[in-house]
């Protein structure tokens, strides 16, 4: 997915990941992801009808949104920022230490990129980022969150939930999990105790969702669905309680996609 770097960051990035082993599943994994999140935030910013300047902070925003994640990957092979650091914030460091924006945009600029990075992975924007930097926020957000749907139903399980798909068998889902998702919310990490709930909590994403182009990605790439419906389909979840409420889940999900691509 990744195209051949024409700008300079893209051929900076290109330069940075090098040294990182590239037969590490995690390491190939997140060089795929920025692709597929800097295609998407493109194709947001396309619709939001921005000017040159604003796509362009869009793009570099995207395209470094997880340059923490190969240091982490390294330091610690996780993903998981609670068994090791904080993604964002790391890749907002390394933005300033190494100077990667300061010969090609204003301080303010370099701000603003930054500061999408540092907070892509939060449950919510800070209240104090509004504006442009808000929306710049919510692209790159948004972006990521499309892919993801992409990883979890094609990569390992355990790069994506930490545990084998196996481990959802006897699982269910914590009433707390069931009742966010069906009341339009996404859920807390504190809030997931099985392994069901981690699966579950994918679907937290849709409602955090910002614009209806994203929800026209979403659906149009048809991942979002894929690794609870394969659960059902293949049996892996049995007790008949859960099942029943997987089906309503994914339903709840499905309709406010369709409802988003509507406004």
């Amino acid at each position: 997915m990744i195209k051949p770097a024409q700008t300079k960051q893209e051929k900076f990035f290109d330069e940075y990941v090098k040294p990182y082993d590239p037969t590490d599943p995690k390491i190939a994994l997140k060089i795929e992801h920025t692709g597929y999140v800097v295609q998407a935030a493109d194709q947001i910013a396309k619709s939001l009808e921005l000017n040159d300047q604003q796509k362009q902070l869009a793009h570099v925003a995207a395209l470094f949104h997880d340059i923490g994640r190969f240091e982490q990957v390294r330091r610690y092979h996780t993903f998981f920022d609670s068994q090791s650091v904080d993604h964002a914030a790391l890749g907002a460091s390394i933005l300033k230490e190494e100077k990667i924006l300061a010969d090609d945009f204003s301080l303010d600029q370099q701000t603003q990129i930054i500061e999408a990075v540092r907070v892509h992975s939060m449950l919510a924007i800070p209240e104090q980022h509004v504006g442009w930097q808000r929306t710049l926020d919510q692209i790159v957000r948004d972006a990521d969150k499309i892919d993801i749907f992409r990883v979890a139903a094609t990569q390992d399980a355990i790069d994506t939930s930490g545990q084998p798909i196996t481990a959802i068998q006897h699982a269910t889902i914590t009433p707390i999990v069931y009742d966010s998702i069906m009341s339009g919310k996404s859920v807390l990490r504190s809030d997931r105790q099985t392994a069901l709930d981690m699966w579950i909590s994918f679907l937290g994403f849709v409602f955090d969702l910002n614009f209806s182009k994203s929800a026209d990605l979403i659906l149009e790439a048809g991942y979002w669905n894929i690794p609870l419906q394969n659960m059902l389909d293949e049996n892996l979840i049995t007790d008949h309680k859960t099942r029943h409420e997987v089906e309503m889940l994914l339903e709840k999900t499905k309709q406010y996609l369709i409802q988003m691509t509507q406004q």
